[in-house]
């Protein structure tokens, strides 16, 4: 069995010899930066989707403050939309969940702990904070029963009867406890919590805050195993551009037995680079519940 780092291309191009230990490696290096990929890429659909769903928020209430919404099917059309928002966020978030485990053991694949260390982690968050398990709860029911929001309510309101008030628009997403005692599934510890109406957008933004914090812990679970991986396919970048100046697009770790090849890794870092700036852009989201924004000119908030 032959062992080499080449370019996949048809020219002739220079061939740098390895051992099988070094093929292996790179193998698994580029596993691990698959695996670390998946995390933020699945992470990155998660948080699309609660944009999603908090700017289609702030465009019903712009769209009240220069047009009338009168009509039920006009409602209707609002509650729907909103709905498809909140179940594809919902969604999204158990396509996460479910497959973080195995995302992160294949990061790690000599830690047998993982699962339990994973599952601890989300229990955290799951014990401490009502949103998360309120939201959980919320998921299975839209799953099996019923549709997540059930009323949606918008208005106006004046922020003062002075001359420096100003007639703010709001919408307001809620669960009402009532339709969901109709679900004999749900759960009976976490219904018992819901005194009446749960305002959906504070419980996203909290449950939102328990995931980026679970995301967080992933990244500093795998940091060390994917920073060595990444490190192993750049030394082997290094390592042939001593051999050949050109673009190293194609560069690939090749394995050959009688002059036929039997496998080969991709030694590509562009999509890898991909995963570092989906970290940066996707920071761990705090206090999330303490913030909104905001249609307020400057005038009004100087005031």
């Amino acid at each position: 069995m032959r062992h080499v780092i080449r370019l996949a291309v048809l020219a002739p191009a220079p061939q740098l010899e390895i051992t099988a230990e070094e093929f292996s490696s790179l193998q698994a290096a580029k596993s691990i930066l698959s695996s670390a990929f998946s995390i933020e890429e699945k992470y990155e659909i998660l948080v699309s989707n609660f944009l999603a769903l908090e700017t289609q928020l702030l465009d019903i209430a712009v769209t009240n403050v220069v047009r009338n919404t009168l009509t039920y099917s006009e409602f209707f059309e609002t509650r729907s939309s909103l709905n498809v928002r909140m179940v594809n966020l919902l969604t999204a978030a158990r396509l996460y969940l479910d497959q973080l485990p195995q995302d992160i053991a294949d990061c790690l694949p000599s830690n047998d702990t993982v699962p339990s260390i994973v599952k601890a982690r989300c229990s955290k968050e799951y014990d401490e904070h009502f949103e998360y398990r309120f939201m959980e709860a919320l998921r299975n029911h839209a799953q099996h029963r019923g549709i997540p929001i059930h009323f949606v309510s918008q208005g106006a309101h004046w922020t003062s009867h002075d001359e420096h008030g100003r007639m703010e628009y709001v919408v307001d997403i809620v669960a009402q406890r009532r339709y969901l005692e109709e679900d004999e599934k749900f759960k009976k510890l976490i219904l018992e919590e819901v005194s009446g109406d749960v305002d959906l957008t504070a419980a996203c933004r909290r449950y939102i805050e328990s995931l980026s914090a679970i995301n967080q812990f992933a990244r500093d679970l795998i940091a060390e195993s994917v920073n060595a991986s990444r490190k192993a396919i750049e030394g082997a970048h290094k390592r042939y551009s001593e051999l050949y100046s050109g673009n190293l697009l194609g560069l690939s770790a090749m394995a050959s037995q009688d002059g036929r090849e039997t496998s080969s890794v991709p030694l590509l870092l562009d999509w890898d680079d991909v995963r570092l700036a989906l970290q940066k852009r996707n920071s761990q989201l705090v206090n999330l519940r303490k913030r909104y924004a905001t249609g307020r000119t400057r005038d009004d908030r100087s005031m």
